[in-house]
């Protein structure tokens, strides 16, 4: 029988790990040949082994679902009442071949034979630059967005067959014994990546600064970058061959076209790259995506928030709400009738003697007294202080504010448990106090640029270019309006509007870092 007449089923699994015995099943999926639905059975956990939260997050699985999973004996009982005889078709059967192994034996299974598409298209092409089920299905053409449950791996597998099997017949592979002797010769070598796009799209791209996008068969932009050099930053993602990025490697497998932008400079490509991540939304940036985020806008006494800037809340915008976390447990600390201090006051536990030892120290150094930082006007004067003294390397603007500190991340460190002295609770309170400011002035720089003119330079000798923004908003035509103090309000609280202004600033600080000037005017 030809293998394009073979009765087959499509079949994947979902499990909580990636081996039988430390894992289990948590779904299985399948498709018959001839019936093109797929269709998928949650699979019932034993009480004492709850599925894992990063599990339910990678597979999109919801608890609540789990209340209705079946026992995995009546699982198989409904696949083989469906699957007859029929071998399974896998993409990347060596995950599966294990669990389907323990269940044979454990629940006295008849084996099926199982065809691991991954397999052929290794042998059929050695040189694509990526062979998972993602890049795969999207180099042949098939638009499944994210991958998560069993059935888009079904529906994705049976795409990669029929593709496969009009390449098999090209080679003159047409029965189910032809493609075994097939599978069982010496695989042909790799030797250098083949790409989809063609090069003529890539190398004769101007050298000029721009935003660029890489697009799949089917239209979707699947990724945005920007670039000082449109030639040299898009032509360096198809060179080299060892080492390279799989998650690149997976993106460039499925990209056909690519479009481009040309900019005046980088930082109006900078502009560009964050409003285009946000209206296309492409699966393989991570960076600048607006996802579920929110901004925080802080009362004057810090003791409520809110994502809208309002007649109460009108400090800010901040990214992340733990911005000011640790300072806001110390003032609450210092503010209760025995001044106990929150033993997660530095997002790990640490003994609240300690942390009041510190402080003290903390206190003494500075010439303060605890009293004093009852008031987070205080904490934020004395970091300001700090900021203005700092040693260029410390006072950095750019640092995430929102990163989680750890004190033992070198190599020689990580395995070693470190008992923290009250000298290093002191020395963290500065570091805390310093960022903590670093984030306010950062706020009211944002703030600032937000209805602004500003001039800037590449260089002392280059020419002058003049960006307008209105409420965020790049506009191309000079404003009538003047700039005033009542105007530096987030009219629109968004990411899209905070992280454009973020990517300003960023830029702007880097102009002038390169010899280059800016001014607001």
């Amino acid at each position: 029988m030809r293998l394009k007449d073979l009765p087959v089923f499509f079949f994947d699994l979902q499990t909580t790990g990636a081996k039988p015995g430390a894992a289990n099943i948590l779904e299985m999926a399948w498709a018959l040949s001839d019936l093109s639905e797929a269709r998928s059975h949650l699979v019932a956990q034993p009480d004492d082994q709850p599925v894992p939260k990063r599990i339910l997050s990678l597979t999109g699985i919801r608890s609540e679902e789990l209340e209705s999973a079946k026992p995995l004996p009546q699982v198989f009982e409904i696949l083989y009442s469906e699957i007859s005889d029929r071998p399974a078709v896998i993409h990347f059967a060596q995950f599966e071949k294990p669990f389907l192994a323990a269940s044979f034996e454990a629940l006295n299974l008849r084996e099926f034979p199982v065809i691991c598409t991954h397999a052929i298209a290794k042998r059929l092409f050695p040189n694509l630059p990526a062979k998972g089920i993602k890049g795969l299905a999207g180099y042949f053409g098939h638009a499944a967005g994210e991958f998560k449950r069993g059935h888009s791996h079904v529906e994705a597998t049976q795409v990669i067959w029929k593709h496969l099997l009009d390449e098999l017949e090209k080679q003159h592979i047409m029965t189910l014994e032809d493609l075994n002797l097939w599978l069982n010769q010496e695989a042909p070598k790799k030797t250098k990546y083949e790409y989809p796009m063609p090069k003529e799209k890539r190398l004769n791209l101007p050298k000029v600064p721009g935003v660029y996008r890489y697009l799949s068969q089917w239209g979707e932009i699947l990724y945005v970058g920007k670039a000082t050099s449109l030639h040299d930053r898009v032509n360096s993602y198809f060179r080299g061959q060892k080492g390279r990025d799989s998650f690149k490697l997976e993106m460039l497998t499925q990209s056909y076209d690519l479009i481009v932008t040309p900019c005046r400079t980088p930082l109006e490509a900078a502009l560009l790259e964050t409003d285009e991540i946000k209206r296309h939304n492409p699966r393989y940036n991570i960076s600048l995506k607006a996802g579920e985020r929110s901004l925080v806008f802080f009362s004057r006494d810090f003791l409520s928030m809110s994502p809208e800037q309002d007649e109460q809340h009108f400090i800010g915008p901040f990214s992340n709400a733990l911005v000011f976390d640790s300072i806001l447990k110390l003032n609450a600390s210092l503010r209760t009738e025995d001044q106990t201090f929150d033993p997660n006051m530095f997002y790990e536990p640490l003994d609240s003697n300690l942390l009041k030892a510190g402080f003290e120290i903390f206190c003494a150094r500075h010439q303060e007294s605890m009293q004093t930082f009852k008031s987070m006007r205080s904490i934020f004067a004395l970091g300001l202080y700090f900021v203005k003294n700092a040693a260029p390397e410390e006072s950095t603007e750019e640092e995430d504010l929102s990163e989680q500190e750890t004190e033992t991340d070198t190599p020689e460190t990580e395995d070693i448990e470190v008992e923290l002295t009250a000298e290093d609770i002191a020395d963290k309170f500065e570091r805390h106090f310093m960022r903590a400011a670093q984030a306010y002035l950062r706020a009211r720089k944002l703030t600032k640029l937000l209805n602004s003119d500003i001039e800037y330079a590449l260089s002392s000798k280059g020419p002058r270019y003049v960006l307008h923004f209105r409420n965020g908003q790049l506009i191309e035509d000079s404003p009538t309006d003047e700039v005033t103090s009542s105007s530096r309000r987030w009219q629109d609280s968004s990411v899209v509007t905070y992280d454009r202004m973020a990517v300003l600033l960023s830029e702007l600080e880097r102009v002038r870092s390169k010899k280059g000037y800016y001014s607001l005017i």
